[in-house]
């Protein structure tokens, strides 16, 4: 079910992206942003991995993504399963991870800022469990 989460201005929402693009798995960093051609409509996907490995970019684990602008300017959206499905407990805790990024990229996803998003609670397991 694809639902709201969070609604920032449209110049956070491009400040956010600009953070994921900047830091995106092609330059090290977890995230892989798409953008949909000719129009401003994102969709980012939030990856987790082992800080302790230095090849942590080869095990990289989806663990799921969010949308910038699909349900309207400066809105930050997410599929989040339907409260009466019963699904497992590791796709709940990738959702609250999600939402954990999300958060810390509202905060502090500015130009030069280095965020460990893997020492987050909900990630922590994920990428070596």
């Amino acid at each position: 079910m694809h639902v709201k989460y969070a609604e920032i201005s449209y110049e956070d929402a491009r400040r956010i992206l600009h953070y994921c693009q900047c830091n995106s798995v092609k330059d090290g960093g977890l995230f892989e942003p798409y953008s949909t051609p000719g129009q401003d409509l994102h969709l980012v996907i939030v990856n987790s991995c082992a800080e302790s490995d230095p090849d942590a970019t080869l095990k990289l684990r989806p663990l799921g993504g969010f949308y910038l602008n699909y349900m309207g300017p400066g809105i930050i959206s997410i599929e989040e399963d339907d409260p009466h499905f019963d699904g497992a407990e590791s796709r709940k805790r990738h959702v609250r991870a999600v939402k954990q990024v999300i958060d810390i990229l509202i905060r502090e996803g500015y130009p030069g800022v280095k965020i460990k998003f893997n020492d987050l609670p909900a990630l922590q397991n994920l990428a070596d469990g």
